[in-house]
């Protein structure tokens, strides 16, 4: 059922695309729809929350942590509450503004559905869909989409699993273990959440060693996924010193 509604809140974004007349990545100015839309944003201290959508009698107001300073990750957020906003999920009072809220039912994940409205708005299938139908994959079409888009290169790299066509996944790390995964529907393995990562992976060598090479090698899948046969998948990470993170797209070349 998840399913269909995460497909709701995609055309609702597609939707919207429609009524602003979005037919290029200039066109796609988020504060700018809010207004549209009788959204006002402002920024507030908040903790616990990057944004949240608060509703008082007829006003409705995106607040925006004072904290975000990234342009991109400003960008998401703001998308990311217009989607509660256009899906009508319920907001929070402004007297727990600052609390940190859980926004899940037992058959919906609102969270999940404000996530896909704001991928679709910022970075519309429409638009994109070709750029990502490329092979051999690498990071290189995110980095892209990052650029042109105005989106971070976590963002634009799930989205470009979700669009393309070729085997490829990506994988999020964190202080050596696996914070998450986003696979394309054509990628059957599991990688599992919060596991350790495999010594033979080279974003395992970023955390031994710190150094991490430039461009995408081949490794042997079993570094990434439990198979019954040996061969290799086509590794491509990119690190962040800063944050002691590394952004990894795998990829299964069509002739394995």
């Amino acid at each position: 059922m998840q399913t269909e509604w995460i497909r709701d809140a995609q055309r609702s974004a597609k939707g919207l695309l429609h009524r602003f007349g979005v037919a290029a990545a200039a066109h796609i100015r988020i504060e700018s729809f809010a207004a549209k839309l009788g959204v006002s944003i402002v920024e507030v201290p908040l903790d616990g929350a990057s944004a949240q959508l608060v509703r008082a009698g007829s006003r409705t107001t995106i607040m925006v942590s004072a904290r975000i300073t990234d342009p991109a990750a400003r960008r998401f957020n703001i998308a990311h509450e217009l989607g509660h906003f256009m899906l009508g999920h319920p907001s929070q009072p402004p007297s727990v503004l600052c609390a940190p809220y859980a926004h899940r039912t037992a058959e919906r994940d609102y969270e999940a559905e404000a996530n896909a409205f704001a991928a679709e708005l910022l970075m519309p299938a429409s638009l994109l869909r070709r750029a990502c139908e490329v092979s051999p994959v690498d990071l290189a079409v995110p980095r892209a989409i990052a650029r042109d888009y105005d989106v971070s290169i976590l963002a634009s790299a799930i989205r470009f699993v979700e669009l393309a066509t070729e085997r490829c996944a990506a994988v999020f790390s964190s202080h050596g273990k696996i914070k998450w995964v986003a696979p394309s529907p054509t990628f059957r393995y599991e990688i599992a959440r919060g596991r350790a990562l495999d010594r033979g992976s080279l974003a395992w060598d970023f955390f031994a060693t710190g150094a991490l090479p430039e461009e995408p090698q081949p490794v042997a899948a079993d570094a990434w996924v439990s198979s019954s046969r040996e061969w290799d998948l086509v590794e491509h990470s990119v690190c962040s010193r800063e944050l002691g993170t590394v952004l990894t797209m795998l990829w299964i070349p069509a002739k394995i």
